[in-house]
């Protein structure tokens, strides 16, 4: 399966057009065009949300971008994170996780190449990912292996 899924990503980005990478270079993208299409962003997008759990685990808040009902936005955004450990253990910022999409496709060494994740957070000023509907699914952990996992579905116009 992860062979398949790996030879359909690599036909999806040899396929690509170099005009959909033009204004910015495949390095400087959290998901590129071709990704978005090969690990359907979109798809993940208009699933339901996960119901959450009741248990006592961190809390993840997404500051930016800033919460509205359509949650349309132009790239590049910034994605501001808050991180709240329990008073019981402390945020492990090494247990850091971003997937993306329907398939959950992990991006987070895309993110943490710009930026240093720390027990209270982050903050990324230039996120660029290409216009369309894209879910990406944030997850820590704190000391006593407990997953906080948290939602951001944005609309790039």
């Amino acid at each position: 399966m992860k062979n398949l899924i790996t030879l359909a990503w690599l036909t999806t980005v040899l396929a690509c057009s170099f005009e959909a990478h033009a204004q910015a270079g495949p390095k400087d993208w959290l998901i590129s065009p071709a990704e978005a299409l090969s690990f359907q962003g979109e798809a993940g997008f208009n699933e339901q949300p996960a119901l959450r759990a009741r248990a006592v685990m961190p809390l993840i808040d997404i500051i930016k971008p800033e919460p509205v009902a359509d949650l349309k936005v132009k790239a590049p955004f910034s994605i501001a994170v808050l991180f709240k450990a329990q008073s019981d253990a402390a945020i492990d910022p090494s247990s850091f996780k971003v997937l993306y999409g329907a398939l959950k496709f992990d991006i987070t060494s895309r993110i943490t190449k710009f930026v240093k994740v720390t027990p209270v957070g982050f903050s990324l000023d230039n996120a660029q990912i290409p216009v369309g509907k894209h879910r990406l699914t944030l997850q820590i952990q704190d000391e006593k292996q407990r997953v906080a996992e948290r939602e951001l579905r944005v609309e790039v116009e």
